[in-house]
Parts: structure tokens; C-alpha cells; sequence
């Protein structure tokens, strides 16, 4: 066999093995949440509230679970703190749900629980998200109900959930809520979030709406930006690879002089011999 397509097959070859797992691991790695997040959303209110979000996510035993620690804080128009909500629960890297285990802890809401078994979404939707209907956890309910895909933009699904006078625990009265979802279809990430919250009690309504500041918006439409480009990347590379092995695979074989006249029947006599 001549020196040259002995080089171009084992290129190729080397270049199917990449192909086959270095782009799978970027993928991978891009459609996960990330183990180091530091991430701070900011909300306001017409009422005058603002609503800080600090979430952090850290490793765990297990290679595909994540710890995720976020930190709510609610402040009123003299920027006196109206409530503090602490959640800690585990996630599923590649499906950002939770892990079906007695993990989620949450304080200083409505629908406070210790060591419980959550399974909706609610910082994040999956990566390639799905035109469908998604469980939503709701802090003040401490449940999930559906929140329905209701339209596309681009790469950005809308999901939109409604629920009217849902009975709050003890004698609290009852929770009614609008929520739309502005999500990015490649990376998961929500990029605006709209509330209007309700509280229905004897003495009459208290309405409360939230939504993303521009700035918020802004910097996780950063984040699903580097995830999209990233998965763009893996998948222009995979396409590469495969189809430059392929070709080097090729050259390399038909310059052995295999497929020469006779030269293929000897080959296989050979074989069988």
C-alpha cells in the first residue's frame, strides 16, 4: 500500500473519531447549565415594587445534576424589603428539571417546603425547547400547572399560563395569576417574563405585576446569543469533520489501487484464502 493513502485513511479515520465525539461534547456542554452560574435578574413593578433575583448553580456529586441556589428579594417604592424567598433544589443539567428526589427546599413564601419532590420547570426551559405545554412552578402556589406554547417570533416562543382563584393554604384566600414566557428556542433561556399576580382576600384584591428590566433583558439575550453561536459552531464542526473523513477515507482507499482492474478480486481471493 503506498505511503500516501495509508496517511489519508488513517486522517480519516482520525477525523471520524473527531467528528463523533468532540462535537456531541460541545453540544453537550452548551445545552447544560452552566456549573459556575452567577446570574442576577431585576423586575419592576407599576406599583412600585422591584423584585432582584440572584441565582448561583454549583456542581454535585453526580455529573449531570446541578445545585442551584436563588435568592429573591422584594422591595417596595421606598425600598423597604416586602418579602425575602430563599429556593435550593437540584436540576438536571441537559433538562433543567428537577430532580425527581426530595431536594427543593423554599422559605419565606406563601408555599414554604423542606426536602420535597418538585417537577416543574421555572428558572429555565429546556434547551431545544419544544412547541408544547410545559409545567410551570409557581412560588406562591408551591405547585406546578401548565404553561402553553402560544406563538413564535423567530427563534423565540411565547408560553402564556392563566389561573384563576386558586385557593391559598390556611385561611390566605385565593391566588390568580397571568404569566407570559418570551423563551429562546435553542438555548431554554427566558428572555422576558410578564406577571400579573393577584391576591384575592376579605378585605378586597391586591394586584402585583412584574417584568424584566431592559437591562435583564438585554444580558440574557447575551447568554442565549453564546449559547446559540456555540451549538452553531458544534454543529458546523461535525458537519466539517464528517465530511472531510469521509473524503480523506475515500482518496485514501481508491489510491491503494483497490478498485484497478483485477486488483479487487485478488484482494478478496485473499481474504478467503
Amino acid at each position: 500500500m503506498k505511503r500516501s493513502a495509508t496517511v489519508l485513511i488513517i486522517a480519516g479515520v482520525l477525523l471520524l473519531i473527531f467528528a463523533f465525539t468532540v462535537p456531541p461534547f460541545v453540544t453537550g456542554q452548551a445545552r447544560s447549565i452552566p456549573k459556575d452560574l452567577d446570574l442576577t435578574l431585576v423586575s419592576t413593578s407599576p406599583q412600585g415594587f422591584t423584585r432582584t433575583e440572584h441565582l448561583v448553580t454549583a456542581p454535585t456529586e453526580k455529573i449531570d445534576e446541578i445545585a442551584l441556589h436563588a435568592e429573591q428579594t422584594v422591595t417596595d417604592v421606598s425600598a423597604q424589603t416586602s418579602a425575602e424567598i430563599t429556593d435550593d433544589l437540584v436540576l438536571i443539567g441537559h433538562s433543567r428539571y428537577p430532580v425527581l428526589e426530595p431536594s427543593a427546599t423554599i422559605s419565606g413564601s406563601p408555599a414554604d417546603s423542606s426536602n420535597s419532590t418538585r417537577e416543574g420547570l421555572h428558572y429555565f426551559f429546556p434547551a431545544n425547547t419544544l412547541r408544547n405545554s410545559y409545567p410551570f412552578y409557581d412560588m406562591v402556589l408551591g405547585d406546578d400547572h401548565p404553561v402553553d406554547y402560544v406563538s413564535r417570533e423567530g427563534n423565540t416562543y411565547t408560553f402564556y399560563q392563566q389561573l384563576r382563584h386558586v385557593p391559598l393554604s390556611g385561611d390566605a384566600g385565593s391566588y390568580s395569576v397571568e404569566r407570559t414566557l418570551q423563551v429562546d428556542r435553542f438555548s431554554g433561556i427566558i428572555l422576558s417574563k410578564d406577571e400579573s399576580m393577584i391576591f384575592h382576600s376579605a378585605n378586597g384584591d391586591e394586584t402585583v405585576e412584574f417584568a424584566y428590566t431592559a437591562e435583564t433583558s438585554k444580558l440574557l439575550q447575551k447568554i442565549a446569543y453564546d449559547i446559540d453561536q456555540r451549538l452553531s459552531w458544534a454543529k458546523g464542526l461535525d458537519f466539517f469533520s464528517k465530511f472531510l473523513g469521509l473524503l480523506l477515507l475515500a482518496v485514501g482507499v481508491f489510491s491503494t489501487g483497490i478498485f484497478k482492474r483485477g486488483q479487487l478480486m485478488r484482494t478478496v481471493n485473499n481474504l478467503r484464502s
